[in-house]
């Protein structure tokens, strides 16, 4: 039976950061997962065939740039890609656009 300095329960991303800043540090880091997937809000997935999203992409703009940096996401693949839009809405007839720049919106 193996031992481990710290079983983190869940890996969603805030557990998987936790575990990445552990195991850095030298601990032995056991992670454990209900789901067939990791990544929590950090999972890419497809809601419409052809179209993927992160799907807590408004939680791309809370991720620290320190965490970035310690965790050397970049090369690790991590890609943020900014939106032109601020908000959008998709309905079957129709779409809800609001743009970033305020001057556009309010056009």
């Amino acid at each position: 039976m193996s031992t481990y300095d710290v079983i983190v329960i869940g890996a969603g991303h805030n557990g998987l950061t936790c575990a990445a800043y552990l195991a850095k540090a030298g601990l032995s880091v056991k992670v454990l997962e209900r789901r067939s997937i990791v990544g929590g809000a950090a999972v890419t997935e497809e809601f419409h065939p052809g179209f993927k999203n992160l799907v807590y992409s408004y939680g791309v703009s809370l991720l620290s740039p320190e965490v970035i940096h310690d965790l050397e996401l970049h090369t690790h693949g991590l890609e943020i890609l900014e939106r032109p839009a601020g908000t959008i809405s998709l309905l079957d007839d129709d779409y809800l656009l609001l743009p970033r720049d305020g001057y556009r919106a309010k056009q």
